[in-house]
């Protein structure tokens, strides 16, 4: 069953808008999802950041923990939290393992550890000189290693799919690849 809370929220919706009004509506923690397609269909999240200089605290809504950002010192900052293009890494690489594992339960398949690693080049002449251009990751390498009960190896068509799909349905790799940056994985099917 699909439960939402008023109150405190539907007052912020009323004054203030951060988001779109179409947007603007109870959040729901993970514990009351629901297995119904209708509250599937769309996950709400909105985070909210305070902060002076470089230094920044974010605030994820209706969950106890915050994230603390800064920058590398040649940016300005102190480098005494991890920085956004740091994040923005760190976002694929766990998002990969969350979606690979939703994927895997879809497909009845048994998973194991998980090694992540992501490395990226980003360029920096439009962020720090401010020359015309993209200030997009120019290249975003994803190396996975994944024990799977699938007994093929990397190149079994079981495996081949269920990378397919992990990639496919993973928000933030398609946030990656529809950006255009250069984007490649490499994916290597560990035995239990």
């Amino acid at each position: 069953m699909f439960r939402a809370k008023g109150g405190v929220l539907a007052s912020r919706c009323a004054g203030i808008q951060l988001v779109p009004s179409s947007l603007c509506r109870p959040l729901v923690s993970f514990r009351q999802f629901s297995g119904s397609a209708t509250a599937l269909q769309r996950l709400p999240v909105r985070i909210r950041g305070r902060g002076t200089g470089t230094l920044q605290t974010i605030d994820v809504e209706g969950k106890p923990y915050k994230i603390q950002t800064d920058t590398y010192q040649v940016l300005g900052g102190n480098d005494s939290s991890p920085s956004p293009v740091s994040y923005s890494l760190a976002s694929l690489g766990s998002c990969t393992q969350v979606t690979g594992s939703v994927v895997a339960k879809d497909h009845n398949i048994k998973l194991g550890r998980w090694d992540v690693a992501v490395e990226g080049l980003l360029p920096t002449a439009v962020l720090v000189k401010g020359e015309e251009g993209n200030p997009n990751w120019e290249k975003v390498a994803l190396n996975v290693k994944v024990q799977t009960d699938i007994k093929g190896g990397s190149d079994d068509p079981k495996f081949r799919h269920f990378v397919s799909e992990a990639e496919r349905r993973c928000p933030i790799t398609q946030l990656f690849i529809r950006s255009g940056v250069a984007f490649s994985s490499e994916w290597i099917n560990e035995p239990f």
